[in-house]
């Protein structure tokens, strides 16, 4: 294998970072508005309830769907990292420019986990206060299972997750575009799809 080669992440990092991540920016920006119920949807009409309830919580089961999928997503990328190591930085790479990167990848993956899963213990409070969410679909297929514990904050830590998701998101970019444009390093190329 050649040096090029080995200064890349592998195939299946680079598609489930790049997966993720457009998941990711998708729900920081629709996430909110997602899971708005549609309360007061109008034009309805003959579709009764059944219809009306699929109309109310499509926004919240896309927003359940993405929030699984991202969490799916992490997961299969923390197991592809055991067995698939990083490859080493580019040698002109500063000392706490490393710890930095390892610093915001670990953030990132606790927060890819903490935030679909407060999500998900937040839901059960929602589901009781709005009926409807008993609608809500993962993958358009499954209710969404019932969370082992009713974790009053969980609303408000899922926000503040998403919150530190953007945060790290822009400064993670800001850090790419560095690398790129004025350091004019190999860090982007390490997780360039093709």
């Amino acid at each position: 294998m050649n040096t090029a080669a080995n200064s890349r992440y592998d195939l299946v990092s680079v598609w489930i970072h790049w997966i993720t991540a457009a998941l990711l920016i998708f729900m920081l920006i629709f996430g909110e508005e997602l899971m708005e119920t549609g309360e007061g949807v109008e034009g309805v009409g003959e579709a009764g309830e059944a219809g009306e309830a699929l109309a109310s919580t499509f926004g919240p089961s896309l927003h359940v769907s993405l929030g699984a999928a991202i969490l799916g997503l992490t997961l299969l990328r923390v197991v592809w990292r055991l067995a698939n190591p990083a490859p080493p930085y580019p040698v002109s790479i500063k000392s706490y420019e490393r710890m930095l990167s390892r610093t915001v990848q670990g953030l990132f993956y606790v927060l890819l986990i903490a935030i679909p899963l407060t999500g998900w213990l937040a839901f059960g409070h929602l589901a009781a206060e709005e009926p409807a969410m008993a609608a809500v679909r993962v993958f358009g297929a499954i209710p969404v299972p019932p969370a082992p514990v009713n974790l009053g904050d969980a609303k408000e830590l899922h926000e503040i997750g998403s919150n530190l998701a953007i945060a790290l998101t822009l400064l993670h970019v800001l850090a790419a575009l560095k690398h790129q444009f004025i350091d004019r390093d190999a860090i982007l190329a390490r997780m360039r799809p093709l």
